[in-house]
């Protein structure tokens, strides 16, 4: 049987963020907590970074790490977590980056720890859009019911007088899923309490398909719920990738 999960929480947003040295006017540190991937933080001082995150007396759950449009390419970066700001321990094995591309990394088991922080050589010039760390909700994927999908277009056509047709293009193509899940009274509980991070659903958020693709996405629609099962719900789950 196949899985979904979604992480729908990011410390950042709820905890005190600080970075080293003082951004870029015009790029102010809270782009890498805005749940945009169009909007960047910069700095053009060349130096290491520490993005820093204090959760307060009142800390969730974290085991997901995504940092998306970045160019850390070539640099060494490491992700921590400590109780009281002194002692650091490794969430994750320390690693170069090999690209620009979205960076993951996942932990077997969900860590609880007031403090979080990723590290990043020195290097020029950094820029990064959107910082993530969270707690991932999982979810089984009916078998009978299997997920469907497709890549959804930015394009439009325009026919000219004499009858051709000529496409512009506004972006790359955008995944689309949508899954059936049947789940017991307490998965709903764990599914209603990720949907209530969503803010009325109006958050976009990370997730794992079914196929273990991991990109940004929202809500196509609000989930459609059928209570056609004595002890279990189904749920139609629509995701749309975001850009």
């Amino acid at each position: 049987m196949s899985q979904i999960t979604i992480y729908p929480t990011n410390i950042l947003e709820s905890g005190t963020v600080t970075v080293t040295g003082d951004p870029d006017s015009g790029y102010p540190e809270a782009r890498i907590h805005d749940r945009s991937i169009d909007f960047l933080w910069k700095d053009t001082v060349t130096e290491a970074k520490d993005f820093h995150v204090d959760q307060g007396a009142s800390s969730l759950d974290v085991d997901f790490l995504a940092v998306a449009a970045h160019n850390f390419d070539g640099e060494d970066l490491e992700w921590q977590h400590s109780d009281d700001d002194a002692a650091w321990t490794d969430a994750a094995t320390d690693w170069t980056q090999a690209d620009d591309d979205l960076i993951i990394k996942t932990l077997s088991a969900a860590l609880t720890h007031r403090y979080w922080q990723l590290t990043l050589t020195s290097m020029a010039n950094p820029q990064c859009a959107e910082i993530f760390m969270g707690v991932g909700y999982s979810f089984d994927v009916q078998a009978p019911r299997p997920p469907s999908g497709r890549d959804l277009d930015n394009v439009q056509w325009n026919r000219t007088v004499g009858g051709s047709e000529r496409s512009t293009k506004f972006g790359p193509v955008r995944r689309s899923r949508t899954y059936s899940l049947f789940l017991s009274a307490a998965e709903l509980v764990q599914f209603d309490l990720a949907m209530a991070y969503l803010d009325d659903y109006s958050n976009p958020f990370f997730v794992t398909d079914h196929a273990g693709d991991t990109f940004f996405a929202r809500l196509a629609g609000p989930p459609n719920i059928n209570w056609d099962h004595k002890t279990h719900t189904h749920i139609s789950l629509s995701l749309l990738e975001v850009l």
